[in-house]
């Protein structure tokens, strides 16, 4: 019997890509969302369009098609996560939350929410959580692409906690770095493809230069998760997912110059010259880095990245070509 894993969300940025890693693992995605948008799933995935919202068609719909475990993807708040939890549980599936790198206590003094020490080195899955929640109220510097009303009640904290408590299921946390790659609305590196593509001095908010961040290959970070929701080691443990390494801003910049085979010179400046990154360097405090160690699902669970890295960066410079 074919195993059927369901992706809540999944017809974004994210969700396509996990179908086509559970497919090369001769799992059967059942895709499920609202199907207000155009919908674009690899051949063998199943498209259900239904709420997230509404529990009881969610349980029929992971019922039916005898669902293992369930990717939960937009997860925002309780009011929109508690219906996907409650229908996994009434099904008797597994529960994979897509949380993020912002639980941790940088992420806190990084959004001037707070002050707490800086620590330098790469957060584990024990490292200290923020002790503030819901970080993007009363913050204009929110993620592309979503409602401003959505944000207001956003936290990963709570919805972990809220998966780890409830006895009726297993879950299994992924906390995410930001991932880049071929559709990634906030075209997270587009500053660094522009300026490596025009050559010559490409210059840099010195706030910025050298702040430390992880990432993650849109292919890489899916496979991660497809591993993570296919293996029963999985079940009640929490991953960080990313890159092995970390750079700089000053390190993407000759990162991207080199494949492209640009001659780029980097130069330093102060805010009023209002160089790349500026953004950035206004709205947070950069001396919290948000970095990840990988360590435990590459030992755990044998991850390894799927993607030469040329290769992510190539296709992900050809897809912002194309968007412009």
């Amino acid at each position: 019997m074919t195993t059927t894993i369901a992706i809540v969300s999944g017809t974004g940025f994210l969700g396509p890509a996990i179908a086509r890693r559970l497919l090369a693992r001769g799992v059967t995605p059942l895709v499920i969302a609202r199907g207000k948008h155009p919908v674009s799933l690899p051949d063998g995935a199943i498209f259900a369009p239904t709420d997230r919202m509404d529990s009881a068609a969610l349980t029929a719909l992971f019922t039916t098609h005898r669902v293992t475990t369930v990717i939960d993807i937009f997860t925002l708040s309780l009011r929109n996560t508690q219906p996907v939890l409650d229908a996994t549980a009434a099904a008797g599936a597994r529960y994979l939350l897509i949380s993020s790198t912002d639980v941790y206590l940088n992420y806190e003094g990084l959004l001037k929410k707070g002050t707490p020490p800086v620590r330098p080195e790469p957060a584990t899955e024990d490292s200290p959580l923020r002790t503030i929640r819901y970080p993007y109220r009363a913050n204009t510097r929110r993620p592309q692409g979503v409602e401003d009303d959505l944000f207001e009640d956003y936290d990963k904290l709570p919805l972990e906690e809220a998966a780890r408590a409830d006895p009726r299921l297993s879950a299994t946390i992924i906390r995410a770095p930001m991932i880049f790659g071929p559709g990634d609305k906030q075209h997270r590196f587009k500053w660094a493809i522009d300026a490596a593509r025009a050559g010559g001095v490409a210059k840099l908010d010195e706030r910025a230069a050298r702040w430390p961040n992880s990432y993650g290959y849109i292919d890489d970070v899916a496979d991660a998760i497809a591993l993570a929701a296919t293996d029963p080691r999985a079940a009640n443990r929490t991953y960080n997912v990313g890159q092995p390494f970390v750079r700089t801003p000053i390190e993407w910049l000759l990162t991207f110059a080199v494949v492209l085979n640009r001659s780029l010179e980097v130069e330093t400046v102060p805010a009023t010259t209002k160089g790349l990154q500026i953004d950035r360097a206004e709205a947070s405090d950069l001396r919290y880095p948000l970095t990840l160690d990988t360590t435990r699902i590459r030992s755990e669970l044998g991850f390894a990245e799927i993607t030469p890295e040329r290769e992510a960066l190539l296709k992900t410079i050809a897809w912002e070509r194309s968007s412009d």
